[in-house]
């Protein structure tokens, strides 16, 4: 039994560490189609934005693709000074599948 308990510890542990996200979100911090997060959802895009960018107001939208066919979202977004910043989402989790 001693040695059960261990192991199911140790299986817990992996189980949850499998769902959590492994995104490093310093590397992939949207910057770029090659520094673009991955995302599930639009939804999470403007949770992203909202926390990366306060007060900045949307300015557009678009998708593109990169050499690969990968679809992404770009998001412009002008900060309170005027200055305008672009976020890259990787969108292939869930675009094309509805």
């Amino acid at each position: 039994m001693r040695t059960i308990k261990p192991l199911f510890a140790t299986a817990i542990c992996f189980a949850f560490l499998n769902c959590a996200s492994t995104q490093d979100l310093t590397t992939n911090d949207g910057s770029s189609m090659e520094k673009a997060i991955k995302v599930g959802s639009v939804a999470q895009e403007y949770e992203i934005v909202r926390e990366k960018c306060s007060g900045c107001q949307m300015k557009s939208q678009s998708l593109t693709f990169d050499d690969k066919k990968q679809p992404f979202d770009v998001l412009t977004l002008v900060k309170p000074n005027g200055e305008e910043v672009k976020y890259y989402f990787n969108i292939s989790k869930f675009y094309g599948r509805f």
